[in-house]
């Protein structure tokens, strides 16, 4: 009766479940699969399944984009969990540029005397610099070089907290404004997956589904795929601590914020494809179950073990 009510508050959701009931109801449990380039990602082999889906050995990385305090200007003392210069590329009027993230002192050194210099200078200043922003949402732009950069001016949160917005791919599109965090998908309550491009080319789309499983726990999570990344192998908090048999939390600290990590390539992803519904945010919860709704429908626990001894491993 659980599912059914669901269904019921969530208007388009069953006919989704439907058509991916109707697409696999034919299919056995195999799971064999053939090697295909490009579709995992930097560092990831990407494989195609027979009938229908995608697989790759990766990591589990932390992906916390989406959380309403995730960057703030004043870093950890204002309780932000990410360090600005995670979220930017500095671009320098002699045309150097530079990631702020790519060593621990360029991020608490370099990047943050630049930032307040950009800031300082109203952010679109050529000859001063400008900070392209692609963790926290931005607008504006500023030629440099010849070169147009756009999204140079971050994007405080409507609510007045003094958190920059932190957005992901996936959002309820009836919110319109960017400013407003709740546009995005939360990443300590909804188990959700990033996917590189050459895997959205392949038609994984923004809110469809998949499964992830870590080869020493055995724990199978159903995740709506809620971001775009570089490579397969990021998930959000709430799909690492259940992947890692971890209790769900709000209660996300510095110290606790990458809880269920997996270094190495010892977790099992698997992407069906099929149609992807529309996030509502005012029914985030039901994404789980219609993520477990459609793992069933692909051949749930049985494929899935049958997946964890055909795809190749690393």
């Amino acid at each position: 009766m659980q599912h059914l009510s669901t269904f019921r508050r969530w208007p388009g959701l069953i006919a989704v479940v439907s058509l991916l009931l109707a697409s696999s109801a034919m299919a056995s449990a195999d799971c064999a699969a053939s090697a295909q380039a490009g579709i995992g990602g930097a560092g990831v082999q990407g494989w195609r399944l027979a009938e229908g889906g995608f697989a790759a050995w990766s990591g589990m990385n932390i992906n916390i984009d989406g959380y309403a305090r995730a960057y703030h200007r004043q870093n950890r003392q204002a309780g932000a969990v990410l360090h600005l210069c995670v979220g930017g590329e500095v671009v320098l009027p002699d045309g150097s540029r530079y990631h702020g993230s790519s060593s621990g002192a360029t991020c608490t050194g370099r990047f943050m005397t630049d930032l307040a210099r950009i800031e300082a200078a109203g952010w679109a200043d050529p000859s001063v610099g400008v900070v392209r922003w692609y963790g926290i949402v931005a607008d504006g732009e500023a030629r440099m070089g010849g070169q147009k950069i756009a999204g140079i001016k971050p994007v405080l949160q409507r609510d007045g907290s003094g958190f920059y917005v932190s957005p992901t791919s996936l959002v309820d599109k009836s919110i319109t404004d960017v400013a407003d965090q709740r546009r995005y998908v939360n990443p300590l309550r909804v188990a959700s997956a990033v996917v590189p491009g050459g895997l959205v080319k392949a038609g994984v789309a923004m809110g469809s589904f998949g499964v992830a499983i870590r080869r020493d726990k055995k724990l199978a999570v159903p995740f709506v795929v809620g971001d775009g990344g570089p490579r397969i192998g990021e998930g959000s908090p709430a799909l690492a601590r259940q992947a890692a048999g971890l209790a769900v939390t709000d209660d996300i600290t510095l110290a606790n914020r990458y809880a269920g990590q997996v270094d190495g390539k010892s977790v099992l992803w698997v992407f069906f494809g099929g149609p992807p519904v529309a996030f509502d945010q005012a029914r985030a919860n039901d994404l789980a179950t219609a993520a477990r709704a459609a793992f069933e429908a692909w051949g749930g626990d049985e494929r899935l073990r049958r997946c964890l001894e055909s795809v190749p491993q690393p």
